[in-house]
């Protein structure tokens, strides 16, 4: 059970976990990682329900903290039996596999090479990386025998359908469009997201979600609240700028941090500008950035409409020289900040 590892993660192995859900038959072990938390804990549940169908859950699902974890603890753990069923599940949660001793790594090894039928290991990686040195034994015999599974963010139009279906589970209805924008608005992790829909539906009178009421009660992430910042900057309204950026002072975000979004997005401004004369449009810029959705490219063009590549560049060279100056500890951070959107308006005029 080889796996190919891409750039963008491991090659078939969540479409491997959907094919063993739905035959009923669980493998003897298993990898989760990555940022999408909603998914990864769905699928362990699944399993679990799968391994626990018996009715006792309490002696066939373990679960044991990888930080700390003694190889006898866990080989006692695997070597006791299921409890009126077939199978036993045993939950690792952030297995440290590169720096748990000699004696840890020797057991993981052996274990990984030759899992008990009766038990189905997940190494669920909940608040630390997974990474794979090929050169260590422990590592091949975990490619060799485990299913990686990488639990990515899912991409613009996936999401805009499980979207429409998390509505509709409250009976409300929501355009394509509308679920783009709320995407763009506050992110593209499931986790996040279906807090989201149950305060919008809970605030939605209608049966259809309107940009109206999303704006009213969503959540908004750091880079919208920067682009409407930099878009102000860049059309001339200088003292909405001034505005956003003190309320997103008043939130405790740091002037460092806050100058860092700034120059991401002014840099975007900058290649999007040189994208227009260039005569490219949406879909250059929608893969230049990775966007999940268009929508932010299509922002990116609006935003830069009438600006020149050498007013965009002077106004990014700018950004970098405060960016330096702020890190040299000055006392005044929040004006340093304020003067550097004003010459950025100067710039662009």
């Amino acid at each position: 059970m080889a796996y190919a590892k891409k750039k963008d993660g491991y090659k078939g192995g969540l479409q491997r976990l959907k094919e063993d859900i739905k035959a009923k038959a669980p493998r003897k072990l298993y990898v989760f990682f990555g940022e999408e938390s909603y998914l990864k804990e769905y699928y362990r549940d699944e399993l679990k329900k799968l391994i626990g169908r018996g009715g006792f859950d309490d002696f066939n699902i373990i679960n044991m903290d990888g930080s700390g974890l003694k190889a006898e603890e866990l080989e006692d753990a695997v070597d006791s039996l299921p409890f009126g069923s077939e199978r036993k599940m045993i939950i690792i949660r952030d297995p440290d596999l590169s720096s748990g001793g000699a004696k840890m790594k020797e057991y993981y090894t052996g274990l990984f090479s030759d899992v008990p039928e009766y038990l189905c290991m997940v190494l669920y990686y909940e608040s630390s990386e997974f990474s794979m040195d090929k050169r260590l034994n422990i590592y091949k015999a975990l490619e060799k025998n485990a299913c990686i599974v990488e639990f990515e963010r899912a991409g613009g139009s996936e999401l805009v359908r499980w979207l429409q279906r998390r509505f509709s589970s409250h009976g409300k209805r929501i355009a394509p469009g509308d679920c783009d924008y709320l995407l763009y608005i506050s992110g593209f992790l499931m986790t996040n997201l279906i807090t989201e829909v149950d305060k919008i539906s809970s605030y939605c009178e209608g049966e259809t979600v309107t940009k109206a009421d999303i704006d009213a009660v969503a959540s908004r992430v750091l880079e919208v609240d920067v682009f409407d910042l930099t878009d102000c900057i860049m059309s001339g309204d200088y003292i909405k700028g001034i505005s956003i950026l003190r309320d997103l002072l008043d939130d405790k975000n740091e002037p460092v941090a806050l100058m860092s979004a700034i120059i991401r997005q002014t840099q975007r401004i900058y290649a999007a500008s040189l994208a227009v004369k260039d005569g490219k449009g949406e879909d250059y810029l929608t893969n230049l950035y990775k966007f999940r959705s268009s929508y932010p490219a299509r922002l990116l063009l609006k935003a830069v409409k009438g600006i020149e590549p050498y007013k965009a560049a002077k106004a990014l060279d700018i950004c970098c020289n405060a960016d330096t100056y702020l890190k040299s500890n000055i006392p005044d951070q929040a004006r340093t900040l304020e003067l550097t959107l004003l010459k950025m308006a100067e710039a662009v005029r």
